[in-house]
């Protein structure tokens, strides 16, 4: 809840200005003077501080000066009865974010505070995200053991400096804004912009707008759109399939061209800026529906890349868990020492519908509970032991042979995924399950299961 600080030498005047800032929601302090309010200031951590213009001993322009000394980051809004050009301008120039003259108007206050507040929040996002972005700034990697997801990433490097349109996709949380990152950051466009747009959070007007701006907003001020902010960088359109039919045919005609108008504009403006659109919906099947362009698809499918998801490649379950169990102890100071064999079972038998992004939240979820350092099955959640056999409907009634061909299903289910995870290897595969290698092999011939076939997917 933000806070502000009042300063008014007239009491009137302070009860009535402290009545308008509560109405909102914010809190507030109160003091007589200039001096009080820097006493006050030096104390307390103030978001905005609301002061008159005319104060004994010192005024608002020297409050000022002094108050963001103290506090580089607080809104100062200044109220005078004596509101000439002239001293406003000065006390801006100090540093005051706005002023006001009395009597004051509750809308036009309410509106300052408000639009000052979303303005130091816009500047400290901004600070964060540079810092950020200097964290990883020239490294940036996709780690997998997957060789699917290998190939991949050999083909998205190779084509990294090309602006041809890519298309990813894949199920929600399997990693296709990563992937998009990863192309990004191999690229001869790294050090410019990378904007994510979600294109189903916002309205088709909105969207719009924020592509391709506006040319008046209706305050007399443009709107830069990303096509111009992300020039010569990258823009992520996630969640393509949720676009309006009518905005699909204002992309097919940008993409094709290189070349938009703002909102409301006549005037036609180029862009170098690369797409890489993504999706975790069947666009063929849309498209036969009459939900999505078919031209469109095959503008955006010059690469298309479709990742699996992290059911179908157990060899990067333990890979990501052990990477974000590191990140996750590393910031909360605690130490890892052993993972059971039980937790690493559980993490390869279950289906993972979040995929990567489900697989992160447990993994930070486990870390804050354990205790002794080491992960055990209680700490997962149950929802990872409950599942729902989809088992095969048989042609017979006889009650042994339907448990055997369970039986058979679960064999075959649980040794291969441990089988993917060991390549094949035999020997590894049987001290992780607790079977004798030989009694593996017998079993592994028994189910049709042939080990070197993973030795192959995975060299």
């Amino acid at each position: 809840m933000p806070n502000v600080l009042i300063a008014d030498d007239d009491k009137f005047s302070r009860i009535l200005l402290e009545k308008i800032v509560q109405k909102i929601g914010y809190t507030t302090d109160s003091v007589e003077d200039g001096k009080s309010a820097l006493e006050a200031l030096k104390g307390t951590k103030y978001d905005i501080l609301l002061t008159d213009f005319n104060m004994p001993a010192m005024n608002g322009i020297e409050l000022t000066r002094r108050a963001l000394e103290l506090d580089n980051s607080i809104l100062v809004i200044l109220i005078t009865a004596y509101g000439s050009i002239k001293q406003a301008v000065e006390a801006i120039k100090l540093g005051a974010y706005d002023y006001l003259t009395k009597p004051v108007n509750n809308d036009e206050l309410q509106l300052i505070m408000k639009r000052g507040l979303e303005t130091l929040s816009l500047l400290k996002e901004v600070i964060l995200l540079r810092q950020q972005l200097d964290s990883i700034e020239g490294h940036f990697d996709f780690i997998t053991e997957s060789n699917a997801v290998r190939k991949i990433l050999d083909e998205a490097k190779k084509t990294s400096n090309s602006d041809s349109i890519i298309l990813i996709t894949g199920e929600g949380g399997s990693g296709k804004e990563h992937l998009a990152r990863y192309i990004h950051h191999n690229s001869n466009r790294a050090k410019e912009q990378f904007v994510v747009v979600n294109c189903s959070s916002v309205s088709k007007e909105e969207l719009e707008s924020n592509l391709f701006g506006v040319s008046d907003t209706g305050e007399g001020v443009a709107k830069l759109g990303y096509l111009e902010i992300a020039e010569n960088g990258t823009i992520f359109l996630d969640d393509i399939t949720s676009v309006d039919l009518a905005l699909q045919y204002t992309l097919v005609r940008v993409l094709q061209s290189r070349k938009f108008s703002r909102v409301n504009e006549n005037k036609v403006q180029t862009t170098n800026a690369r797409i890489i659109a993504a999706t975790s919906n069947d666009i063929p099947s849309l498209i036969s529906k009459g939900l999505f362009r078919e031209d469109l698809y095959y503008i955006m499918n010059v690469f298309e890349y479709n990742l699996l998801p992290l059911r179908n490649r157990p060899e990067d379950i333990i890979l990501y868990f052990n990477k974000f169990i590191q990140n996750y102890t590393n910031l909360y100071g605690k130490r890892i020492r052993e993972i059971s064999s039980e937790v690493r079972a559980a993490l390869l038998n279950y289906d993972w519908p979040g995929n990567v992004r489900e697989l992160k939240n447990i993994a930070e979820r486990v870390s804050i509970l354990a205790e002794n350092g080491k992960i055990t099955p209680d700490l997962l959640p149950d929802k990872m032991f409950i599942k729902e056999e989809k088992s095969k409907v048989l042609l017979t009634n006889d009650f042994n042979e339907n448990k055997r061909e369970v039986v058979r299903e679960f064999e075959r289910k649980f040794l291969t995924k441990f089988l993917k995870l060991f390549r094949g290897n035999i020997s590894a595969t049987a001290r992780e399950i607790n079977f004798h290698p030989v009694t593996l092999r017998q079993k592994l011939i028994d189910l049709g299961i042939n080990p070197k076939e993973f030795k192959k997917k995975l060299n």
